[in-house]
């Protein structure tokens, strides 16, 4: 998925063929190279990577002498955005690319200089193309692009269309597409990798996870750039969903555009089941880690009416918690309906980048007890004797930092955890059950486990 701070614009396949979200549009490529053609989703051979983590991704076409990357990424200037797309031949020698768009139940016309659709432009190519094809109904853009695509304007119209320009692009040397979406064309779009700059210093202040498992710090790094874009979705689900995790990582600004959507949504009475239970969580997180109002004393009633047979014990208790300082009737309510919920009912979330964000954080922390954290409750073997670091995981009882440093078997724990209240109990049960402590920060040695190897 790519997107920006508006919420998700598109998906990007394993070739790097792009499709929006509403599947209304959807782009294409290819590289020539003498007299052949290669075209990604057709031929093999493309490797698809992300750009530092970012949800901004390139696509590798192996051609006789090297790679044709291309990159891809959504800009936007607060008036308009754009899919930036980039082309860059790092073989040894000169090719062409063509970028094709294909459209529904529209007109397109393609010159040199631009592909329109409607009248507007939609393919804005950063210097003026060699050749442009439009065609519609079965017909094949390839084929055009094969045979050599013509210089003067074409255009084409019906329920399935395609257009697209076809570009010289010398040996190390790069070609920029603009896509627009919503707006103008962007006079100069940045391209891919400053984009995933920009997204680094979005996620710049998070919690950060150093562990021996490169994977599963990766795999956080990744979650974090794909829920910030899922804020921005007018799913309500979607944005629900992203929000206690965001909270946890220290991004509550971004979480609070994902909650103004969840809170317009239950205003209108909109959400029920599964996405009423995704709200209450939403809602009940700013509560509880972040410490700020939410509205959830004006919302609980109708979010948890919604909810009906799909509310949980855990999110229950989360939101009688949330409640326990408001007016002593809301809060009474709230925990007579924690009492009465079915315990067998557990929440699983509906998007894969917060199905992976639980399991991630869920090997780090369990904070779902009343003033309890448990500190690697499930520590797989294959980190024993490695270091381990975590800094700024936003519980439910405080922001929590902890460290491990092993001195033989026996791991030395280090931790400080900051806001909510005194006599949290902190245990770490996947290394040492026995130890406990109700100080907010300190270091011990812990006994050495029980599934530690012997030589």
């Amino acid at each position: 998925m790519i997107g920006d701070l508006e919420g998700p614009v598109a998906v990007v396949d394993e070739c790097g063929r792009v499709q929006t979200c509403d599947r209304g549009w959807s782009f294409e490529w290819g590289v020539g190279i003498g007299d052949r053609w290669r075209v990604a989703h057709v031929d093999p051979g493309a490797r698809r990577h992300r750009i530092d983590d970012a949800p901004v991704y390139e696509t590798r076409l192996r051609v006789p002498t090297g790679d044709v990357v291309h990159r891809v990424a959504v800009a936007n200037d607060g008036v308009s955005r754009v899919l930036v797309i980039e082309f860059e031949n790092m073989s040894s020698d000169a090719v062409a690319v063509a970028l094709v768009g294909r459209a529904h139940g529209v007109e397109l016309q393609a010159t040199r200089d631009a592909v329109t659709l409607g009248g507007q432009v939609w393919i804005q190519p950063e210097r003026r193309a060699g050749g442009a094809v439009a065609v519609s109904g079965a017909q094949d853009p390839w084929a055009k692009i094969r045979r050599d695509p013509p210089t003067a304007a074409v255009s084409a119209r019906g329920d399935e269309v395609a257009a697209g320009l076809v570009m010289a692009l010398p040996h190390r040397q790069t070609v920029k597409f603009g896509v627009v979406i919503e707006g103008t064309a962007l006079s100069r779009p940045p391209n891919p990798a400053e984009i995933a700059s920009g997204w680094r210093a979005v996620t710049a202040e998070a919690l950060t996870i150093d562990v021996a498992d490169a994977d599963l710090g990766v795999a956080w790094r990744r979650i974090l750039g794909d829920l910030v874009v899922q804020a921005g979705s007018d799913d309500p689900r979607s944005a629900a969903e992203a929000v206690p995790i965001l909270d946890i990582a220290g991004l509550d600004r971004e979480a609070d555009r994902a909650r103004a959507v969840v809170v317009s949504s239950a205003e209108s009475g909109l959400l029920t089941g599964s996405a009423a239970v995704a709200a209450l969580r939403a809602l009940a997180s700013r509560e509880l880690r972040i410490g700020r109002d939410s509205g959830l004393n004006e919302l609980a009633d109708v979010l948890a009416a919604g909810a009906s047979d799909s509310l949980d014990r855990d999110t229950a208790n989360q939101l009688a918690r949330a409640l326990e300082a408001g007016p002593p009737r809301v809060a009474a309510d709230a925990e007579r309906l924690a009492a009465s919920v079915d315990p067998n009912v557990v929440y699983q979330p509906s998007t894969l980048a917060a199905t992976a964000a639980d399991r991630v954080l869920g090997t780090l922390i369990d904070d779902s007890r009343p003033d309890h954290i448990d500190l690697l409750p499930e520590i797989p073997p294959e980190w024993f004797s490695r270091p381990i670091d975590v800094r700024g995981f936003g519980t439910l009882w405080g922001r929590m930092s902890f460290s491990v440093r092993w001195h033989g078997h026996r791991p030395a724990l280090l931790w400080e955890r900051a806001g909510s209240h005194d006599n949290v109990e902190l245990c770490c049960g996947g290394i040492d059950p026995s130890w406990s402590s109700v100080e907010r920060q300190g270091e011990t040695l812990l006994a050495e486990p029980d599934w530690a190897p012997h030589a």
